[in-house]
């Protein structure tokens, strides 16, 4: 390696990226149900308190779209152009029957997710015996989850938004085992590179910028007067799977993640199946 090489690489490692906290604005919050009236009502009523923290009473309004208020999803659209929320809160396959098995998410939110550009709040179906009990619960540990941790400021912005005084933002960073793998198997084909270094030098580095923009955003939350507590868990694994041990061993009321490919029309990386998959868990699809 030539000194240029290794001058540049040494002030690339040496800069970091710096979180910068902004609060989101969430004035304008929109309830998608299916409920006849009197009972999505009820349905808001328990939303409101779970989420009290982040959509207080006194800065949040909220407008409820009941059974009678659309017919088809593209009046869903039309409700969410008219009103133009910060926020849109619904649930796993709306309007549909098949909540009842952890297969899709329904045909509402995957054109919500993906049509429009609003944050969508997806909790558990009402009719699941469990949603009412997790809608009792105080709201108090948050994780972020993304395979590219570093310099996810929405991430971090809504997460901490979402985390009470006194609770736990959890920024969790997987990288997957087999990627690395099939690229750490090239690097043993090149003769030039020294194998074993190459996997535990890349190996430190990639987990290393997930830890030191973790840090940045402890520092600026805290200096933003937040008084939460912001874990860093950063490994190596099988995704769907680690992360749902991560969320169990975590206790975790709310998940956080990207819906959107900037190349792509179908869902965010692991946010579908994970959406699918944790069908107890509220999870902030940004």
């Amino acid at each position: 390696m030539s000194t240029v090489d290794q001058f540049e690489s040494v002030f690339k490692a040496a800069a970091k990226v710096v979180y910068e906290h902004e609060k989101p604005t969430l004035a304008k919050v929109v309830l998608v149900t299916d409920l006849e009236e009197a009972e999505a009502n009820l349905f808001l009523s328990s939303v409101r308190d779970f989420f009290a923290n982040a959509l207080p009473e006194s800065d949040s309004e909220w407008i409820v779209l009941s059974k009678g208020s659309y017919r088809s999803v593209k009046e869903v659209l039309e409700k969410v152009e008219e009103h133009q929320p910060d926020l849109l809160v619904t649930y796993r396959n709306l309007g549909s029957e098949s909540w009842r098995w952890p297969y899709s998410l329904g045909e509402h939110l995957d054109v919500l997710t993906q049509v429009t550009t609003t944050p969508v709040l997806v909790l558990p179906h009402p009719d699941r015996d469990d949603c009412a009990t997790l809608l009792a619960k105080d709201l108090r540990n948050v994780m972020a989850v993304s395979g590219h941790l570093c310099g996810e400021g929405s991430l971090v912005h809504y997460g901490s938004t979402f985390t009470p005084e006194g609770g736990s933002l959890i920024l969790s960073h997987v990288e997957d085992q087999s990627t690395l793998d099939r690229y750490l198997e090239a690097i043993e084909k090149i003769p030039e590179i020294d194998s074993g270094l190459a996997r535990e030098l890349l190996l430190t580095r990639l987990l290393k910028d997930a830890k030191d923009f973790s840090e940045s955003a402890r520092q600026g939350l805290q200096e933003a007067g937040r008084t939460i507590n912001v874990e860093c868990r950063a490994q190596v694994g099988r995704r769907l799977e680690d992360y749902r041990k991560l969320i169990e061993e975590g206790q975790i009321d709310l998940l956080v993640m990207h819906a959107k490919e900037e190349d792509q029309m179908a869902m965010h990386g692991m946010a579908h199946p994970l959406a699918v998959e944790l069908r107890s868990v509220p999870i902030l699809l940004l």
